[in-house]
């Protein structure tokens, strides 16, 4: 009897695992770019400590009424080639996934909204000079607006860039280490005429961060065009959820222990069903330098990389949302169609919403605040933190019954939960932490809007991951990786993409639109006045 010939089966092919702690954009997007690897033994699994993805991409949802929400986290992103992987993202996910993602224009600014500073009130188009708010500043200061004089004060830095972007970028490292507040003193600017265009431009004490961060701030705020997601963020890091897929997270995960030993990097937490323990080939802390710094038994690094986790800064953020029984502030007059109001008060910023104007029923407001305004909230409990937002929100609107109006109120101090706040570096750390923070250690990697030169925004979250991603890919492979902002479906890019090349060119042509925008901007307001 003959003997039916062997058949040699293959041999399945060893997974390589990667672990992930932190799902929010930065953790959700680097397990997506891995499962996009045309290595189909790349499996991930995330660690999460909250009960939902996203991180600092938040929406809180009054009732499941058309537009009552409100943006706790990121709320809006600017049309400009910079954040352009967050809209090819956003097609990809409707396109590929068919994820119910709907970009709105968001109003940075409108005509009506009001100004209320020095118990001055003042309306859309009214003047608005640093004599007419009532602050006391010598000629020729007093007779010019804080958008004029901010823009004085950066020109020459942005023509520099305009006619040699390299040179204008290395002057922009050189002042790494200066404060903005000092090179305006440099420019021999009155202390009074830096806190009015800081109290204007921005927020109590910002201008103490680096030079470079507030140049970087300028040229995402002086775009004309925003968008946000109608519904709300939230829905784009649950869509990447989605596809990535609900059973490779963990929630409520509480990491304890990292270590790196000759079988990989294990992974140790508490959870809800008790402890899990895990050995992954590497691993990816996408969490932000606070949380690291709270995993109790973690491998400790050099010197430099431990001062550079505990020194990088992250500002305080504090929105509450408050729910109206109408959209008052839509039938004032003039009225404030989406845009902004600016404050002295503790409130400081309160932001009308993009969504649903014109529409009857009720309406939801934020009233925003960060770094030293913000932290002034965390001191007082919440029944303390509603009386005062309502009581200064009276102030802006004292021909409205607030306190008639009101619903209900839902607030988040970002300082007293895991992300802390956001990302912005203070003088030198970026030319003495960005690129020690991020280097990888041994299978250890690490990813976060902090870790991209584009902080706070969703599109630095995803610039970090995907890079990171790659590192991992190319380490597994032994090889380069080609890379792109955003691979085709299904497969890896074709052609090699240098971040910081592809930064480069995006800042020195998005330059002169920046300049123009302003002066734009500064031509309306003169004309209004």
């Amino acid at each position: 009897m003959s003997q039916s010939p062997s058949v040699a089966l293959p041999m399945p092919k060893k997974s390589k695992r990667v672990g992930i702690v932190g799902a929010g954009m930065a953790g959700l997007y680097a397990a997506y770019r891995l499962k996009l690897s045309t290595d189909p033994s790349i499996t991930v699994s995330l660690y999460e400590l909250d009960g939902r993805v996203g991180g600092r991409v938040k929406t809180h949802r009054f009732t499941a009424e058309k537009d009552q929400y409100f943006e706790a986290g990121a709320m809006r992103i600017p049309s400009t080639q910079m954040h352009q992987p967050t809209f090819d993202l956003i097609n990809l996910l409707k396109d590929t996934h068919h994820a119910n993602l709907n970009l709105i224009p968001y109003h940075l600014t409108t005509s009506g909204n009001r100004i209320f500073v020095n118990g001055i009130l003042k309306n859309g188009g009214d003047d608005r000079t640093a004599k007419a708010l009532g602050f006391e500043l010598p000629a020729p200061y007093d007779g010019q607006t804080a958008d004029a004089l901010l823009l004085s004060a950066i020109k020459n830095v942005l023509d520099l860039l305009d006619r040699d972007f390299e040179q204008g970028w290395k002057l922009l490292m050189q002042y790494d280490k200066v404060p903005f507040r000092s090179y305006l003193l440099g420019l021999e600017w009155p202390v009074s005429v830096i806190d009015f265009v800081e109290t204007m431009c921005s927020q109590t004490n910002q201008f103490a961060l680096s030079f470079s961060e507030l140049i970087m701030q300028n040229l995402d705020f002086d775009t004309k065009d925003w968008f946000t997601l109608d519904g709300g963020m939230d829905q784009l890091p649950q869509a990447l959820a989605g596809v990535v897929g609900m059973d490779n997270i963990t929630f409520g995960a509480r990491v304890q222990k990292v270590e790196e030993n000759g079988d990989g990097v294990t992974i140790c937490a508490e959870t809800p069903r008790g402890r899990v323990e895990q050995t992954f080939d590497k691993v990816i802390l996408a969490i932000p330098p606070s949380a690291l710094r709270m995993i109790p038994d973690r491998p400790r690094w050099d010197s430099r990389k431990e001062q550079a986790i505990r020194a990088m800064f992250y500002e305080a953020l504090y929105k509450i949302g408050l729910r109206f029984k109408t959209r008052f502030w839509e039938h004032v007059q003039p009225p404030s169609l989406g845009g902004q109001s600016t404050t002295d008060m503790p409130i400081r910023w309160i932001v009308y919403p993009s969504n649903g104007i014109g529409s009857k029923g009720p309406g939801v407001l934020l009233l925003y605040s960060w770094n030293t305004d913000a932290s002034v909230w965390s001191s007082i409990p919440f029944n303390e933190r509603l009386k005062s937002s309502i009581w200064h929100l009276s102030k802006v609107f004292p021909n409205v019954d607030i306190y008639d109006q009101f619903i209900a109120a839902e607030d988040l101090a970002w300082s007293e939960h895991n992300p802390t706040g956001d990302a912005m570096f203070l003088p030198g750390q970026f030319s003495e932490y960005f690129e020690i923070a991020r280097r990888k250690e041994g299978n250890i990697y690490f990813a976060g809007e902090h870790l991209s030169r584009h902080h706070t925004w969703i599109t630095g979250a995803i610039d970090s991951a995907r890079s990171t991603a790659e590192q991992v890919i190319s380490d597994f492979a032994f090889k380069q990786c080609p890379t792109g902002w955003i691979p085709p479906t299904g497969t890896e890019p074709n052609e090699h993409y240098d971040p910081e090349a592809h930064r480069t060119k995006v800042i020195k042509g998005g330059v002169e639109n920046v300049k123009n925008n302003r002066e734009e901007f500064e031509k309306s307001v003169l004309d209004a006045v």
